[in-house]
């Protein structure tokens, strides 16, 4: 299973390495078969939901085309235990800390590659991450792509509230736990009320999206990347007061942050791909923000069948339009 994920040419790179970023050694997964191709560099959803361990199809669709860079961010994943020792409570994590490594390990993967710029892939939180990144640093970045593009996390439950009140009108007893859900978390916006209402929500929506031998599951299980911290925090990531404790900061900001603050013109080329049954950064609200921002060029493309993660849903698919828009 590993060896078709073995990279054998002569100029290509298989790395699994601590990066030494602003204080900490953070964990960094990097993949190609040639390191004079453009250079991505992948920032994980969340936050603090490191991705490697799913991402590993997509990257070996775009081996031959790219430098595709994962990373492990401060304060989750394999960097958490790393410095657990140093930052047990994260108390280093919160959002300017979080731009400031992503400027740092940008610079780093330009020295190390010999580029001038590189490509900023940002998913959910990551491409909230990412839009202020390009928005203070357009100089150091060649594109952007939007990937399950957070706008607004009350206005996505917004939508999704009054979509299920049509889609549960025939089950009274859904619709009233719904309303119940929903006004608790209207009445005190937080991670646990988010979640209470999310799983109630989400498991009705779940029949349109992609199909089952594309789950996440058998993605994890399948996994050449799964390790044994990969596990750990997986498992803490189970408990939504756990995660909340260890990712307060971070969390909070992320709860009310709203994509528009970043500012709505950009000197950078944009690329937005979404599924069309996301349901947790909703394309409706994509749309809006998509017309309101300036960029020298932009796109958006909306994957059918796929959810909120379609680097996941349809690797194939989801490399194929990577490729077509950057190699334009």
């Amino acid at each position: 299973m590993k060896d078709k994920y073995r990279i054998c040419s002569p100029n290509g790179i298989d790395e699994k390495i601590f990066v030494r970023i602003n204080g900490q050694d953070q964990y960094v997964r990097i993949r190609g078969n040639d390191t004079s191709n453009p250079v991505i560099l992948n920032l994980h959803g969340g936050p603090a939901s490191p991705d490697t361990i799913f991402t590993y199809e997509f990257a070996q669709c775009i081996r031959d085309d790219f430098t595709y860079v994962c990373w492990d961010q401060r304060g989750c994943g394999r960097t958490y235990y790393k410095n657990k020792k140093i930052d047990f409570k994260n108390k280093t994590a919160d959002f300017q800390q979080a731009l400031k490594d992503v400027d740092a390990m940008v610079h780093y993967l330009c020295n190390r590659f010999q580029k001038d710029k590189l490509i900023i892939l940002g998913h959910s939180y990551g491409s909230l991450l990412g839009i202020y990144y390009i928005s203070a640093y357009p100089q150091k970045v060649e594109k952007y792509i939007g990937v399950g593009q957070s706008v607004s996390i009350i206005n996505t439950q917004r939508i999704n509230y009054n979509e299920l009140l049509v889609l549960c009108s025939s089950d009274q007893k859904k619709v009233d736990q719904l309303s119940k859900a929903y006004q608790r978390m209207q009445e005190h916006f937080s991670l646990e009320s988010l979640m209470n209402f999310q799983r109630l929500a989400l498991p009705c929506f779940v029949e349109n999206i992609t199909d089952a031998k594309n789950s996440r599951l058998q993605f994890l299980l399948s996994s050449p990347e799964l390790a044994f911290d990969d596990i750990r925090w997986l498992l803490q990531m189970l408990s939504t007061k756990g995660h909340y404790a260890k990712n307060k900061q971070l969390l909070d900001f992320t709860l009310t942050a709203n994509t528009y603050d970043a500012g709505l013109t950009f000197s950078v080329p944009m690329l937005f791909i979404s599924g069309e049954h996301d349901k947790h950064c909703r394309v409706e609200l994509l749309r809006e923000y998509y017309d309101a921002i300036t960029a020298p060029s932009k796109e958006l493309v909306v994957l059918n069948k796929c959810g909120h993660s379609p680097q996941i849903d349809a690797p194939e698919l989801f490399a194929a339009e990577i490729k077509q828009s950057l190699q334009a």
